[in-house]
């Protein structure tokens, strides 16, 4: 039993210290600037994947509407622009799951934007991606009213 105690507490032990050496500081102003002034620049999966995870630890820490909108902008640039590359997106997601709840579509982005990857993901969708349209025609579909909603109390 004694053995067993041991093992358990050796287990946590490690288990928080692994937890613990992930775990980044918090930004320093130096990368608050860099991530504003890179995030709405971004026009690869890959250039904005590198952001997300070099940035990641950041979001933790403050809320920056600058940097949000920024990549907001990227995603919707790659997406309305290069719908060809979704396949490369599709391979980030299975990698990296946080980046497919990174990667979606909010109200600032420009309406026209969302309609055209609305309209992309459900009519153009590559085989075996349904389930990433359907996950983007839904946040088309949320990104829209959040849009009508917020016109109605202007």
């Amino acid at each position: 039993m004694r053995k067993f105690v041991y093992l358990i507490f050796a287990v946590c032990f490690l288990v928080c210290e692994a937890a613990h050496s992930q775990h980044k500081p918090p930004c320093t102003p130096a990368e608050y600037r860099q991530v504003e002034d890179e995030a709405g620049t971004l026009r690869t999966w890959d250039a904005l994947y590198k952001s997300y995870r070099q940035y990641r630890h950041c979001w933790d820490h403050a809320d920056d509407a600058d940097a949000d909108e920024g990549y907001s902008e990227s995603i919707a640039r790659i997406l309305a622009d290069h719908w060809e590359t979704l396949p490369r997106l599709a391979q980030l997601i299975t990698k990296d799951r946080g980046f497919g709840d990174f990667v979606g579509l909010d109200a600032t982005m420009d309406m026209k934007d969302v309609a055209k990857i609305k309209n992309n993901a459900l009519r153009h969708c590559p085989a075996g991606l349904s389930g990433l349209c359907s996950k983007l025609k839904k946040d088309a579909d949320w990104a829209i009213a959040e849009d009508d909603d917020a016109h109605k109390h202007e």
